[in-house]
């Protein structure tokens, strides 16, 4: 559990584990209300419980930008291109200045002028902000998957199941909506989206091990059908329908597979994937354990 720091280094609460911040920091000019980020669906600035407004599309940016890195400088031409993609205005490094100064007025209202900022530093070549792990659901997120990721390692899948949904229920839609359509946001964007799905396999496999196959195949059917490339996901739809009794729809699955793969990629699926579809037809009964999938492709 995170520690709520004064800004001397002072205690004065804690987080609770689901990420949410309930108690207050106390700076050297008087009581101030812990900031929380959302950037797992559209951006979201909590003050203590309060929403914080930032009026304009350009700061939004600019915190969303900052927000990918946290606690790493990012330079003022990376946030010139986030803001202006590849046309900055000759004017870039005073308007991102003066954007930051806004941004800091919204996050730190009750500091003083000419006072040091707490949250959003200056930081040559650019600005970063500082951030503890549970005050960025993003963060938050890594941190549980990694969690539940352990779980799963050491066969604990009902810690791994919980922890994995808590951290998934954290999402709200695409990660940074409203930066969607910059260019700069893309790389960030794919690789929250990537950490979601890798997540969801874990938790799904938790599930199978926990014999929850029965409610697992509506959820993964539409998963197949939004990932059709992704073996992963298929191999554990085809052990679900399985365990359902459902031998027939199992194997049909492969053959869409199989047959996507070719028309998409021009590739055979992986082996792991074909000797699962072996063992279907063998009808294995190392598959009706409960446990996780034997030779799931990775």
């Amino acid at each position: 559990m995170a520690i709520c720091r004064r800004a001397r280094g002072d205690i004065t609460g804690s987080i609770p584990e689901n990420g949410f911040r309930i108690d207050s920091r106390i700076g050297r000019w008087g009581a101030c209300a812990v900031v929380y980020f959302r950037i797992l669906g559209p951006l979201e600035v909590e003050d203590g419980g309060r929403s914080v407004v930032l009026r304009g599309t350009k700061p939004r940016v600019l915190l969303c930008a900052l927000l990918t890195s946290p606690n790493d400088v990012v330079s003022t031409d990376t946030l010139a291109d986030w803001l202006w993609s590849r046309w900055p205005p000759p004017t870039a490094s005073a308007i991102v200045q003066a954007l930051v100064s806004r941004l800091r007025r919204a996050l730190e209202p009750d500091r003083p002028p000419w006072t040091e900022a707490r949250v959003l530093l200056r930081r040559p070549p650019g600005y970063m902000l500082r951030v503890d792990t549970d005050e960025v659901d993003a963060l938050t997120f890594e941190r549980m998957a990694a969690e539940g990721h352990r779980a799963l390692e050491r066969g604990d899948a009902a810690t791994a199941a919980r922890v994995l949904g808590e951290g998934l229920r954290l999402w709200r839609g695409r990660p940074l909506a409203d930066v969607a359509l910059i260019e700069a946001a893309q790389v960030p964007i794919a690789r929250l989206e990537a950490q979601r799905l890798s997540t969801t396999v874990l938790r799904i496999d938790a599930d199978l091990a926990l014999g929850r196959h029965v409610s697992l195949v509506p959820e993964l059917e539409g998963l197949v059908h939004h990932h059709p490339l992704d073996e992963r996901l298929g191999s554990q739809l085809m052990v679900a329908l399985y365990r359902c009794g459902r031998q027939a729809d199992s194997l049909l699955v492969y053959e869409r597979i199989r047959a996507t793969l070719a028309a998409e990629l021009d590739i055979e699926p992986s082996p792991t994937s074909q000797r699962l579809r072996e063992a279907i037809l063998a009808q294995d009964p190392a598959l009706d354990d409960g446990g996780l999938p034997a030779g799931r492709a990775t």
